[in-house]
């Protein structure tokens, strides 16, 4: 079957607010080659079907790496936090439903 390469996808965590939630089906993760070099991009796709691109941090990235693809989530910004190197990072909670079926 001929699929593309990329979704192409809107961004959702991009200029959002504390509390900004996003949910549905966890469709893939997708490797994205940057000037900074590779990062994941989780695909999302709504209940209104839409597909959400989310760019990845690493708060994500540990979170995601324990969410099985197909899975429902749930995902929340809780803002800025200080790394343990002194740096601000965003701090995300992600919840899934393993059990969920399409």
């Amino acid at each position: 079957m001929r699929k593309k390469a990329i979704e192409l996808t809107d961004t959702w965590n991009k200029d959002f607010e504390i509390g900004a939630k996003i949910e549905g089906v966890y469709i893939k993760t997708e490797v994205i080659r940057t000037q900074f070099g590779e990062s994941e991009k989780y695909i999302i796709e709504t209940t209104d079907g839409k597909k959400m691109g989310i760019y990845s941090s690493a708060s994500l990235l540990r979170q995601f790496a324990n969410v099985p693809e197909g899975s429902y989530v749930w995902v929340e910004y809780k803002g800025e936090e200080t790394s343990k190197n002194g740096r601000p990072v965003k701090s995300y909670v992600v919840e899934y439903d393993d059990e969920y079926q399409k």
